[in-house]
């Protein structure tokens, strides 16, 4: 029989590569600023699910806890820097490069909890690190690229967020604290993009970090900006959000991580196919970044087979 937690890994995998494809051709396609689109994803997203958790006898016990606002304020920061960075390049690069993740999770486990690595984890992480510094240095501008700040920053953040969703009681939960959480996580995340966008778009309309407008209004009352955050939000952010706690319960902060390690290759396949419809351009075929590519699939797949094992 095979592991329910391994259909929800593949699950998860398998939907955000698809969103991080589908947000790239919406910013292309439609010029949405990066924090627009994020923020309403946001709002649709916990919308849908508070309206799972039941709106009637909805459980508030999750705003009564610190660490629920500091996911949320975790996951602004996240969501800005991430979006920022898929317009820096393609997202099978972007997401490559964000599998930085995995060594910084393994880093703070063993600050947080104690979780040591086994030494024969070694050379997986050692060809991880070298692939995404290789593979970094691809992108346009090099390692001057601003996408490899906003990726430190946004990954950082991510295992931030994580190693307090192991622990959160209401994550330990039923699946009504559990989609209770995820709601009101994801809705703290939006008041906070809005907050921020409004003031950073006011007082520094011309900052390249910042939205490409100062008009907030015209931008949010879009309509579509809202039908592409309703088809995204609804249908895939705010699912992969409640399985994304759900599978951290499981498996631990770190272990989370390690089932995202293939989301490049599941990205790199469908972005492949939509550049077939135009909808984005296709990812690089280069030698060199495919060749830098491997060292960061093997050095994963390295880790996760030792870890199957035990």
């Amino acid at each position: 029989m095979v592991s329910p937690v391994f259909l929800i890994g593949m699950a998860i995998m398998t939907g955000w590569s698809v969103v991080t494809v589908l947000v790239r051709a919406i910013l292309l396609g439609f010029h949405f600023d990066p924090w627009s689109l994020a923020m309403a994803l946001q709002v649709v997203a916990g919308a849908t699910l508070l309206t799972a958790a039941g709106i009637r006898s909805l459980p508030l016990e999750p705003l009564t806890r610190w660490a629920t606002w500091v996911i949320g304020g975790f996951r602004i920061v996240t969501t800005c820097c991430f979006s920022a960075a898929l317009l820096y390049g393609s997202a099978t690069t972007i997401t490559l490069v964000s599998t930085l993740n995995v060594p910084v999770a393994a880093l703070g486990v063993l600050i947080v909890f104690g979780r040591r690595l086994r030494a024969r984890e070694g050379p997986g992480f050692a060809l991880l690190a070298l692939g995404i510094v290789l593979l970094a240095s691809r992108l346009d501008g090099g390692f001057a690229s601003p996408a490899i700040p906003l990726l430190l920053v946004s990954e950082t953040f991510v295992v931030f967020a994580s190693l307090l969703a192991e622990r959160h009681p209401d994550n330990l939960g039923d699946r009504r604290q559990r989609l209770a959480l995820a709601g009101f996580v994801t809705m703290l995340s939006a008041g906070g993009l809005l907050t921020l966008w409004g003031l950073v778009g006011l007082a520094f309309p011309g900052a390249e970090i910042g939205p490409s407008s100062a008009d907030v209004v015209a931008s949010l009352t879009s309509p579509w900006l809202w039908l592409m955050a309703l088809m995204l939000g609804a249908i895939f952010r705010a699912p992969l959000t409640y399985m994304s706690f759900q599978i951290t319960r499981m498996l631990g902060a770190d272990g989370y991580m390690l089932t995202m390690a293939a989301l490049p290759l599941a990205t790199l396949i469908v972005e492949f196919l939509f550049s077939l419809t135009g909808l984005v351009p296709a990812p690089s075929h280069a030698p060199l970044d495919l060749a830098y590519s491997a060292l960061i699939v093997v050095g994963t797949a390295w880790i996760i087979v030792l870890r199957f094992r035990r």
